[in-house]
């Protein structure tokens, strides 16, 4: 029976991950049918902005920082730097094979900047609101080493290393430092560490509309071929190994592997990242951001069905 008293939370706590992707789908359907709306101006449109992301997920990086005991490091740092691994070697080892077998143009219309972008990215933002509730003390903290692999710097990294540009590793070390410092605080003071962890559900909840608000459904389905594919790239590589190394090597349930298997929005620019340090690839951005936007949407409304099977099957922390 549903909940008559908790209308909005209670649809939210029904889907894995639901704080991020309810709000998501919602505001995806509002700019795609009255987009105005997400533009009058003033207040309103900075309560939508996808220009706010980068602040939410540094706070976000924060209050994760804040949960995580050093004396408890250990088991954090493993299950969040081995999962990250994973993600960042799948896409290392799509680069090597799609430039190897196809060059920079992929496969059946599919750029191998798309397929790379794609399969190194990973939302956060799910495996946070998933661990939330289904996880424990020791998940929580993966998210601040997680984020190092949705951002632009890996991408652009990688390519830059196999056309023989610069790395910048600036970008790793200044997306790190908000999780240090909110380690500091929750160290010095555990009521801090209590006080920002009720905080995340509100800045999950607006990662979720920001991510919406890039996301024009008429756009997303001009790639639809590409995109469709991509997300069956995605899952058929990335749902195996996450789910193996989860359960065969941490010896844990699985809901935190399959919670990385959803696409970040931020994605969605790398392209256009990767084209300003390597030109070559500039012919490929445009379509490759469309296809890669269109897969966020998919995988982040396929993957919390997902993680609802994985927590059947093989339960939660709690």
């Amino acid at each position: 029976m549903k909940d008559q008293r908790h209308p909005i939370t209670g649809i939210m706590n029904r889907i894995a991950g639901g704080i991020v992707i309810v709000p998501m789908f919602v505001v995806s359907i509002i700019n795609t049918f009255i987009p105005g709306f997400l533009n009058l101006g003033g207040f309103t449109t900075a309560f939508f902005s996808s220009g706010s992301t980068p602040f939410i997920i540094s706070v976000l990086l924060f209050i994760a920082g804040t949960q995580l005991d050093i004396r408890e490091m250990g088991p954090a740092l493993k299950r969040g730097g081995l999962l990250s691994l994973t993600r960042i070697l799948i896409g290392i080892l799509a680069e090597v094979v799609v430039l190897a077998l196809a060059g920079p143009k992929g496969f059946l219309g599919v750029s191998a900047l798309a397929i790379v972008i794609g399969l190194l990215s990973c939302n956060p933002g799910v495996y946070m609101a998933v661990c939330q509730e289904h996880g424990d003390k020791h998940d929580i903290p993966g998210f601040g080493i997680m984020n190092l692999v949705p951002v632009p710097a890996i991408p652009v990294i990688l390519f830059g290393f196999a056309a023989g540009a610069g790395v910048d590793y600036m970008s790793l070390v200044t997306t790190i430092i908000p999780f240090f410092l909110g380690m500091l605080f929750g160290n010095i003071d555990h009521s801090f560490t209590a006080m920002a962890n009720g905080a995340t559900p509100v800045f999950l909840f607006f990662m979720g509309v920001t991510c919406g608000s890039t996301m024009n459904w008429f756009t997303l389905f001009s790639q639809l071929g590409g995109g469709i594919l991509l997300s069956v790239l995605y899952f058929v590589i990335s749902l195996p190994l996450t789910l193996l190394v989860d359960r065969a090597i941490l010896k844990r349930p699985g809901y935190a592997g399959a919670s990385m298997c959803s696409m970040s929005a931020v994605s969605i620019i790398m392209p256009a990242a990767v084209a300003e340090v390597v030109p070559s690839y500039a012919p490929y951005a445009e379509t490759a951001a469309a296809q890669i936007a269109l897969a966020v949407a998919i995988t982040c409304i396929i993957t919390p069905f997902v993680c609802q099977w994985v927590l059947k099957k093989w339960g939660g922390a709690k």
